[in-house]
């Protein structure tokens, strides 16, 4: 193997310890943004990134102004999995509540094919932690309505999920005023956190319980996300969606 090979490993590996950096950006970093555009022009670069993520259980899979995106495979050690969501411990309820919780964002960021069709270089549209509130009642409300004449109707877990999610107060507030973790508000204000670590979504400001901003990332994660039976049914329950957004 010649020393050419060898550089071009390295600079593969460079480039996926890049995108497995929050926060870090092209922008602000020349020899990340040398790497990217070595990936889109050179194929040989390209082929040993591509092999160096799938040594490490990962996938490239896409490119946006925020950097390289990167997908985890479901037995790699880069996967985040409900188990790992919060260091309490969560009940079987609690994590049945987050992953809705998490469906429903993805759901009303991206409402429909042509939302995930959009330019990776686009920013998805601004929302508001109060709305994702109010959608994931109205969500859970719907899909228990529809629920009556289809028992059947998704699986298991997620039926357990909205019927959890019902049961739920909205908010309640700590002795030092901030949301009880357990509540509805608690858990899409902690979801949206975790996004936002994972440079998926950005907060914008304060106002109703926190204005955010989907990025593109999130969009070609959620591609990912969208053949899933669990993701293609909370997207179908567009009514909920309407309601809580003219709230």
């Amino acid at each position: 193997m010649t020393p050419f090979h060898f550089e071009t490993i390295e600079s593969a590996a460079r480039l996926v310890a890049f995108g497995l950096t929050p926060g870090l950006k092209p922008a602000r970093e020349p020899a990340y943004a040398q790497l990217i555009e070595r990936y889109r022009t050179d194929p040989t670069m390209r082929h040993c990134t591509d092999a160096v993520a799938r040594g490490l259980h990962l996938a490239v899979l896409g490119f946006t102004p925020q950097g390289v995106v990167l997908g985890a495979n479901e037995d790699g050690p880069f996967v985040h999995k409900l188990a790992d969501y919060r260091r309490t411990t969560l009940s079987v309820e609690d994590r049945m509540c987050h992953g809705l919780v998490q469906l429903a964002i993805a759901a009303w960021c991206f409402p429909a094919a042509q939302d995930l069709a959009a330019s990776d270089d686009s920013a998805g549209l601004r929302f508001s932690t109060n709305k994702v509130v109010a959608y994931v009642v109205r969500l859970s409300e719907e899909l228990q309505r529809r629920s009556q004449h289809d028992p059947e109707l998704g699986s298991p877990e997620l039926r357990e999920a909205w019927r959890a999610v019902l049961q739920r107060p909205e908010t309640r507030a700590t002795p030092d005023g901030r949301r009880a973790a357990s509540t509805l508000h608690g858990m899409v204000e902690y979801a949206l956190e975790v996004l936002e670590k994972g440079s998926l979504v950005r907060r914008l400001s304060d106002d109703d319980g926190g204005t955010w901003q989907a990025l593109a990332a999130y969009r070609i994660h959620v591609r990912e996300l969208a053949a899933h039976d669990a993701f293609t049914l909370v997207q179908s329950v567009r009514p909920a969606r309407d309601a809580a957004a003219q709230e």
